[in-house]
């Protein structure tokens, strides 16, 4: 406990502020239905409740990256080519004008504001997903680089289907990337999960213990405050709570964990960063903008952001926890104030954790 005004005084002295989620593993599952003719479908079956597709057999499917659901290599052999990714996150991931805007930025435009929004948008619907798509053009005069982008939330998370290239190349593709997007559809419904054990003990008289279990084994153990309302996790968490505050303010925690490193903490920082429409932090800030500490055995990499709307700012309070061979996000979001009223409870929240 004597890290807590350690912590605390890094923060003030501080102003830095925030999927990248990294994606489930792909499931074992039987082949999928044959594609179309002249179609080809992903490597690897989708899990339920992921998206499923049917690809024109000429894009060449590369192998799986670890923040990808998918890659196709797209254009002639011999000459420069395209590239398809497609990469899935939990949540709006900031919204549409925030992953637009993240594309422009890739491609040096200049951002959009709100009411430019929808024109850069087109909405595309097929098997009760509704999409939006972008088409954007960019980088140096003398090779242009054009990008097509799909945005699809499905089931509480939001799919991304971007194709890059050199322009012609993606221009040339454009009708065949149009028909690939119409191919989508949810995947097969999921069969009923095995009952999760209750807790071993009970918790302490003043906080809420919660063990939470993976599906691949023992998760992470926590204490919470007993003034935090533990809801439904939903698919995509291992835990929620609400935090409530003066005149109908609402705080969340939002407790989620993904195989592997997730992108690395830098992409993770500035995911949440992005989320608060702050501007990514580089390699060389990454250290002044973070606190890290070890709790119980395990590495803790903290963040502190404060963003959003000038007259309303939010703020957001972030722990990274690698274990198990994957990472754990434990993220408390809220209105600016209620979220530093709660801050040093999520300090005494964050001393808790520990492995089973």
């Amino acid at each position: 406990m004597w890290l807590i005004p350690v912590l605390l005084g890094l923060a003030a002295c501080r102003d830095s502020k925030v999927e990248a989620y990294r994606i489930p593993k792909e499931h074992d599952t039987p082949p999928p239905a044959a594609a179309p003719p002249g179609l080809a479908g992903p490597e690897s079956a989708p899990a339920a409740g992921e998206l499923e597709w049917s690809a024109p057999a000429d894009w060449k499917a590369k192998p799986g990256a670890a923040m990808r659901k998918g890659t196709y290599a797209i254009g002639a052999a011999e000459g420069p080519g395209a590239e398809l990714a497609i990469t899935v996150f939990p949540g709006n991931v900031g919204g549409d004008l925030a992953n637009v805007n993240r594309w422009r930025g890739q491609l040096s435009l200049p951002l959009l504001g709100e009411a430019e929004l929808g024109t850069a948008l087109t909405p595309l619907a097929a098997n009760g997903l509704t999409m939006q798509v972008a088409d954007l053009a960019g980088g140096p005069a003398d090779n242009p680089v054009r990008m097509l982008g799909a945005i699809v939330p499905h089931a509480g998370a939001t799919w991304f289907f971007k194709l890059t290239g050199p322009a012609a190349v993606v221009a040339k593709a454009q009708p065949a990337y149009l028909e690939f997007l119409k191919t989508l559809k949810p995947a097969a419904a999921p069969a009923a999960p095995a009952a999760i054990p209750a807790a071993a003990a009970p918790p302490p008289a003043d906080m809420a213990g919660t063990p939470v279990v993976k599906a691949a084994g023992p998760g992470l153990r926590w204490t919470a405050p007993a003034h935090w309302q533990e809801k439904p996790a939903g698919s995509m968490r291992k835990a929620t709570f609400g935090i409530s505050g003066a005149n109908g303010g609402a705080a969340e925690l939002a407790v989620t964990a993904f195989p592997g490193e997730v992108g690395g903490d830098l992409a993770n920082l500035n995911r949440w960063r992005g989320q608060l429409s702050l501007p990514p932090v580089s390699e060389t800030e990454f250290a002044g903008a973070v606190t890290r500490l070890t709790v119980n055995g395990l590495p803790v990499t903290l963040a502190d952001l404060t963003g959003g709307a000038a007259d309303n700012p939010t703020r957001l309070l972030g722990a990274m926890v690698p274990y198990g061979g994957s990472t754990w996000f434990f993220k408390l979001t809220g209105p600016a104030a209620l979220v530093a009223a709660e801050k040093p409870a999520f300090l005494n929240f964050v001393q808790s954790l520990s492995a089973p």
